[in-house]
């Protein structure tokens, strides 16, 4: 048992370090490094989401042919190349590109990451510990973004991007060495579907789903929810940049938007387990209002404590956000067989990343014409109209 720990332990570091981002608390001002504005800031972002739909059944794909380990060293590589393009070179391209290949190395993680993990303990027979184990690695990658999210500020206001970047380069090569280093195991079954067999099954079962009431409106008011909270935390630093925050600052607020996402996790599964999840569509309509008047009154302000308490409480309607999705997804694995899970939740993840993909693609045409404000606005009417649409048709059934 002393190899399987040493060995689960060197996986969960890889993915520390992995997950910790000291760019991401920092980026709109790397963005503006770069001559670029808050309007790419939000429309790479989109191009990002778009990116991760395109890739998700090829990477599903890959991992199934090749082995998790090596998608996840191909992954890491990937991310490491990105580092090492931006440190040399810079611009719109540079930047598009980095983000196009960030997107792609965060799917291929993300199809094998759980994979992998649940491949070794099956195959070191300990199964019954992968809850456990699942448990503990989502702590890690929580625990990389948010310490990341304070050390990250500290070293750009002292040191600047090129230092960050290096610093990436470093901690994720010690993570390829990591990964690297692990056993590799192959699935216990080798019978891999072709690519277009998995997309066939994936449109058939998408269209199956979709003629159930009691699915297809909670996965697209949740895909609703999901885009705009993406909306909201992106929002948050250009509003600290008008509001003359320090750079410390950010990271901060970076923190406590990972923070309660985290605790978030813990309650859902505590204290909201039996909540009834009608009440939480409701409840989350009203929170969404309130953030949006959040969201109009900081871009109008700057006094920094004043923001600051705005934006933790967009943060905490984030956290709330997340609960009903985890009540959400428990909910829909109720509603289906066995069989149909997997492709239930490619469906549900697909509907949040299309809708943020497309409300940020678009923000920069709004952003463009009108400002930030006026797309905020437009955002506002969005949500109004599609997420009380959807309300009704849930609390009607």
């Amino acid at each position: 048992m002393q190899a399987v720990d040493i060995k689960i332990c060197k996986f969960n570091i890889a993915l520390f370090l992995r997950a910790a981002l000291l760019m991401q608390p920092v980026m709109l001002l790397f963005y503006q490094e770069n001559g670029l504005s808050v309007k790419e800031l939000f429309f790479f972002q989109g191009i990002f989401y778009l990116t991760s739909l395109i890739f998700e059944i090829p990477a599903g794909y890959l991992s199934d042919t090749i082995s998790r380990k090596r998608v996840l060293i191909i992954s890491f590589i990937i991310f490491l190349s990105i580092n090492v393009l931006w440190l040399f070179c810079h611009g719109y391209y540079a930047i598009l590109t980095g983000e196009i290949l960030f997107a792609i190395s965060k799917v291929m993680m993300d199809n094998s990451m759980s994979g992998y993990l649940y491949d070794y303990i099956n195959f070191d027979e300990t199964k019954k510990s992968m809850v456990k184990y699942f448990g503990y690695l989502n702590f890690y990658l929580a625990a990389g973004t948010a310490l990341a999210a304070l050390a990250g500020t500290c070293m750009y206001s002292k040191y600047g991007a090129d230092v960050i970047l290096i610093s990436e380069i470093f901690l994720i090569s010690i993570s390829i060495f990591l990964v690297i280093s692990l056993p590799s195991i192959k699935p216990p079954s080798n019978k891999v579907a072709d690519i277009s067999q998995k997309i066939k099954k994936f449109l058939s079962i998408t269209n199956n789903l979709y003629q159930n009431a009691s699915i297809k409106y909670y996965v697209y008011y949740s895909g609703l929810l999901t885009s705009f909270s993406i909306l909201f935390a992106l929002s948050f630093q250009p509003v600290m940049q008008n509001a003359l925050f320090p750079i410390f600052l950010y990271g901060v607020v970076a923190f406590f938007n990972h923070a309660v996402r985290g605790f978030a996790g813990v309650a859902a599964g505590k204290w909201f387990r039996n909540f009834d999840i009608k009440k939480m569509v409701v409840l989350l309509f009203l929170l969404y209002v309130i953030a949006f008047m959040c969201i109009f009154e900081v871009l109008s302000l700057k006094n920094v404590m004043l923001v600051t308490l705005l934006l933790f409480l967009i943060c905490i309607i984030i956290g709330i956000q997340l609960i009903f999705t985890i009540l959400h997804v428990s909910r829909l694995h109720g509603l289906v067989p066995i069989d149909g899970r997997g492709s239930l939740m490619a469906v549900n993840n697909f509907v949040s990343r299309i809708l943020a993909a497309f409300v940020l693609i678009f923000s920069k045409i709004f952003i463009d014409k009108c400002g930030l404000y006026t797309f905020f606005l437009a955002a506002f009417c969005i949500f109004l109209i599609s997420c009380s649409y959807f309300m009704v048709k849930i609390l009607k059934e």
